[in-house]
């Protein structure tokens, strides 16, 4: 028997459809995965939101004195794109060569391993 895929949350731009689509048609998720899976493709989708204002109107803004500062949706872009590794990680997906995606707190703790082992052998030689 052949179940179908579930279908993709109204809503979703282009990048957050095509990522919905990509997943489910490789992957079967669980209820909960399903929720990060939407969240993740909506965060994709904000992403891609927010980027086309910083194109729109450039990486500056004009202050409330008239200064130049960062635009707002500079910071909101790396927080969604901090998000979105968050939701990436916790989603858990396979790679390629069925290991899970290494996440950011894994790869700095495997990091400060190599850092302390480095030091014990250099203080040991």
């Amino acid at each position: 028997m052949t179940t179908k895929a579930p279908t993709a949350p109204p809503g979703l731009g282009a990048r957050g459809r095509a990522f919905w689509r990509a997943t489910v048609g490789a992957f079967t998720l669980e209820r909960d995965e399903l929720e990060l899976l939407a969240e993740t493709a909506r965060t994709m989708d904000e992403i891609d939101k927010l980027a086309a204002v910083i194109l729109r109107d450039g990486v500056t803004a004009v202050g409330s004195t008239g200064q130049p500062r960062a635009h707002p949706a500079v910071a909101e872009v790396r927080q969604h794109r901090l998000a979105l590794s968050r939701l990436l990680a916790a989603l858990a997906l396979p790679a390629a060569d069925g290991s899970t995606i290494r996440t950011p707190a894994s790869l700095q703790a495997a990091h400060a391993a190599r850092t302390r082992w480095r030091r014990r052998d250099d203080g040991a030689a």
